[in-house]
């Protein structure tokens, strides 16, 4: 017995069947070719993004941001105090330091800015001429010239009349002044000492008391340095 053959309904619906799964399988390669696409359209973003962190980080908040153009480039420390403030205008700049004592006082006029030795003019200076050679008048002589320029002076005896080097003493603070008397009579830096402690004991009992109260005295010798 043959067994009945299978036969497609004659309502469509092996048609409709067909039509369905077809329908489905498009869907599905749509699908998957959408999901291919979107998968390799990142993997070369994600390659973009590694490749673009740098620039992103460049003209982010870091570059426009307060560190560039914030207050430490912009703010108090370019413009602030620090630049227009107390530093620049203020005490230190113009204040006691520029114009003050320092640089107007003694320090600026006296013998260490200028380099020169200040000493007191010959009318503020006391000398007292010793005679200590015995020619009669030479005290008075020596003396006269050292008039000329300007010095007050005395003139009188030394402790003895054999003093055989000329000397130009001088008290503290006179040194300077001494070496110009001893040039104004002719006499050189060699006959330049410091007075003893009691520079009346350079005279006789006469005139001690000159000695004694001058600036510089001259003691007149017989080796005629002086004169």
């Amino acid at each position: 017995m043959t067994a009945p053959g299978r036969y497609a309904a004659s309502d469509g619906s092996f048609a409709k069947s067909a039509g369905g799964a077809a329908a489905r399988g498009g869907v599905l390669i749509v699908i998957a070719l959408v999901i291919g696409f979107a998968l390799l359209q990142w993997g070369f973003d994600g390659g973009d993004s590694d490749a673009a962190l740098p620039i992103g980080s460049g003209d982010g908040g870091s570059d426009d941001g307060g560190t560039d153009d914030g207050s430490t480039d912009d703010g108090a420390t370019d413009d602030g105090a620090t630049d227009d403030g107390a530093t620049d205008d203020g005490a230190t700049d113009d204040g006691a330091t520029d114009d003050g004592a320092t640089d107007d006082g003694a320090t600026d006029d006296g013998a260490t800015d200028d380099g020169s030795v200040t000493v007191d003019p010959p009318s503020d200076v006391i000398v007292a001429v010793l005679n200590g050679s015995g020619v009669g008048g030479l005290a008075g002589e020596r003396g006269g010239v050292l008039g000329v320029v300007g010095y007050v002076w005395t003139a009188g005896n030394a402790a003895s009349f054999e003093v055989s080097d000329s000397r130009v003493y001088y008290t503290e603070g006179f040194a300077d002044e001494a070496k110009e008397v001893a040039e104004a009579l002719s006499g050189t830096a060699a006959v330049l000492e410091q007075a003893p402690a009691d520079p009346a004991s350079l005279a006789d009992e006469a005139s001690a008391a000159d000695a004694g109260a001058a600036d510089i005295i001259v003691v007149l010798g017989t080796d005629e340095q002086l004169r």
